[in-house]
């Protein structure tokens, strides 16, 4: 009897990791090469900048020359005392379609939407708003594309992702669970709007009145998705947006924002997150329970377990390959897909981690401040830091 159930086991983690890998596949047929609509409307790009990031004048002037027509930008800083005021000034002073504006501290949100609703407010007539963070390298036609599939009324907001170029060990590590995770944003059921790269019609952004929604909550992009998907508006990815964003950090920044994404996750996305720890944890027991049971010769079981590994390199290098093909910059900022493959086994044992440490905690420390939810509502007590 347990023998047979061991069987199941080993069979029930084997199914797990082909959806997993169906999932790769059937992004690869579903995102074919499709043309931009002509939608080209008037739009503002809302930049909060805080201090000086990692490449951070690369950044600002990609996100200036854009190939587009007609559209602003609006940079927010905290204070004319931030480091990344004055490089604005001789950055972009002279441009005349953009402006840089002080950010107004909203008590009781976080410091990013705060610029993001002191943006909005500074915004002139627009049609279209695209929310962008200052930590992307964007290429010169990611306004045109992130901008356009907007021409379908259907679709309340298009979005991009982050890729994180990788120049090391620790780069790739970070770079393939930012690969994993970006899974669920080419599903309805799992996607959200990423608030590094997001575009919304002014339209709809006031009818859902995100700006008295921001206000009680801190994580931008996915209150923003809540809204959305609550008014049954469709979410789309764009993988052409899918931009270039520098990895900073050590070995246990990854494990830190790891475990705060899952946070921010747990807080505004109870059953997800549920599903996520479930999912990561369960694997990673039975793929160790699988070399427990071949020392003590359950030979078929064991293997039936530990087969879950070589799925998971083959699943790591067929995602690589695939995104590698939808997205648009130079395909030797990519890295290899061996490499790729070869860590993901890696990744999921990270993502377990990670994921049984979101059980225990009840706080996030994010942008000197500390985070932490209180009560039922989706409602954040800031303590100062």
């Amino acid at each position: 009897m347990i023998y047979f159930f061991l069987l199941i086991l080993g069979f029930l983690a084997i199914f797990a990791e082909n959806l997993f890998l169906a999932a790769w596949i059937s992004v690869r047929f579903r995102f074919k090469e499709e043309k931009n609509p002509s939608y080209s409307p008037n739009t503002c790009v809302i930049v909060p900048c805080k201090g000086i990031e990692k490449k951070f004048k690369e950044n600002v002037l990609s996100i200036c020359n854009q190939d587009y027509e007609n559209y602003d930008i609006i940079f927010v800083t905290d204070s004319k005392k931030d480091p990344a005021y004055p490089t604005l000034e001789k950055l972009v002073g002279n441009k005349k379609n953009v402006k840089i504006v002080i950010s107004e501290y909203i008590k009781g949100t976080s410091g990013k939407i705060s610029a993001l609703i002191k943006g909005v407010k500074a915004a002139g007539y627009t049609e279209v708003y695209v929310f962008a963070d200052s930590d992307i390298k964007p290429g010169n036609i990611w306004l045109k594309n992130l901008v356009s599939h907007l021409e379908d009324e259907k679709v309340g907001a298009t979005t991009g992702y982050r890729w994180y170029m990788p120049n090391d060990t620790r780069s790739l590590i970070l770079s393939a669970v930012n690969m994993i995770c970006s899974l669920s944003l080419f599903f309805q059921i799992s996607n959200f709007t990423w608030g590094g790269s997001t575009a919304i019609r002014k339209k709809i952004f006031d009818e859902l009145d995100i700006i008295e929604k921001w206000k009680k909550g801190f994580s931008d992009d996915l209150i923003l998705t809540n809204a959305l998907k609550k008014e049954n508006y469709k979410i789309k990815v764009i993988p052409k947006c899918i931009v270039e964003s520098p990895p900073e950090g050590n070995l246990r920044y990854i494990f830190k924002w790891s475990t705060q994404q899952l946070m921010w996750v747990k807080w505004y996305y109870s059953t997800s997150w549920f599903v996520s720890v479930i999912g990561a944890i369960g694997l990673k027991i039975v793929t160790i329970l699988g070399f427990i049971l071949l020392a003590f010769g359950y030979t078929i079981p064991g293997l039936l377990m530990i087969s879950t590994i070589f799925l998971e390199i083959i699943s790591g290098g067929i995602a690589h390959m695939v995104l590698k093909k939808l997205m648009s910059d130079p395909k030797k900022h990519y890295g290899s897909s061996i490499a790729y493959a070869l860590v993901t086994p890696v990744i999921f044992f990270i993502l377990a981690y990670t994921n049984f440490i979101s059980i225990f905690q009840t706080e996030i420390k994010w942008g000197g401040r500390v985070y932490k939810k209180t009560g039922k509502e989706l409602q954040l007590k800031k303590v100062e830091g």
